[in-house]
């Protein structure tokens, strides 16, 4: 079992380390648009590393996990985009369809949602 220290330190590193994702997605993004392939790299690790850390340290597991899917995406669609590697898009392409298919179950209501749904109607079916 998870100690509440623990649990507080870690939720200390995620605020901490979530920003830090942030930003280094969107200068990954912006030195791919200026075509600076060095720095744009390192924007890559900095991107994933902190998202598999914010994946690892999740409580919102679907939405953790759909977000590192999209990361995956975009740092494989811009690797194929700066060397020229085709396959390397149509494997972004097949991570993306992944990450659409994390979304799609997560937005689908689990059975203890629709049960509640279920007796409702029956409330309104016997008036």
């Amino acid at each position: 079992m998870i100690s509440e220290s623990s649990l507080l330190r870690t939720r200390r590193v995620r605020r901490l380390v979530d920003p830090i994702n942030s930003v280094a997605w969107f200068a990954m993004d912006g030195l791919w648009l200026a075509q600076w392939q060095a720095p744009a790299y390192a924007a890559l690790l900095v991107t994933l590393s902190t998202g598999g850390l914010l994946l690892y340290w999740s409580r919102r597991r679907d939405e953790d996990l759909a977000l590192n899917a999209w990361m995956w995406m975009n740092a494989l669609w811009m690797t194929s985009d700066l060397n020229g590697y085709e396959a390397v898009r149509k494997a972004a392409l097949a991570v993306g369809c992944f990450g659409g298919l994390v979304l799609a179950i997560s937005l689908r209501p689990s059975r203890r949602r629709r049960k509640p749904l279920r007796r409702f109607r029956r409330i309104r079916a016997r008036r």
